[in-house]
């Protein structure tokens, strides 16, 4: 029973091996789901913006517009229909930039996550590797103590 106990140490150790592996990969799983969620929470972010964006030259233009009635001029010609016009270019370029950072963020969180995924996946594939360097590593210990080495 005694000589079993050394065995019975490098089981546990491999076993401790594997639980510790399984747990890393199991925290990359969860820091690449989180990576992909928080790309696409900045996404919506970035659109949420785009539409305020967007909300805000449509007051604009409304306001453009009442001004210029209000003056007795015609909203659809002239000066005001400029303004008008100059003010929808800068708007449609800031949400062309603003949905260009929400492609990206969801991108960014998306190449994120995979490195985090795959990090798990290696460090399960290395788990065996460990376990199989320990438990020969303990086999060498226990046989080098067990057998009585050289002479008297």
């Amino acid at each position: 029973m005694a000589a079993a106990i050394p065995y019975i140490f490098a089981a546990a150790s491999v076993v401790s091996s594997f639980q510790e592996s399984d747990a890393q990969a199991a925290k990359y799983r969860m820091e690449g789901q989180q990576a992909q969620l928080q790309g696409r929470q900045n996404a919506l972010n970035y659109n949420l913006q785009a539409n305020q964006i967007f909300e805000r030259q449509q007051r604009l233009a409304g306001t453009i517009r009442a001004r210029a009635v209000a003056g007795g001029v015609d909203p659809l010609t002239g000066s005001a229909m400029t303004v008008d016009q100059m003010n929808a270019v800068r708007a449609g370029k800031e949400i062309e930039i603003t949905k260009e950072n929400a492609d990206m963020a969801l991108a960014g969180g998306l190449a994120q996550s995979q490195s985090l995924y795959s990090a798990a996946e290696t460090t399960d594939r290395m788990a065996l590797f460990k376990a199989v360097g320990q438990a020969g590593s303990s086999y060498m210990m226990f046989s080098r103590n067990r057998t009585p080495s050289g002479t008297s």
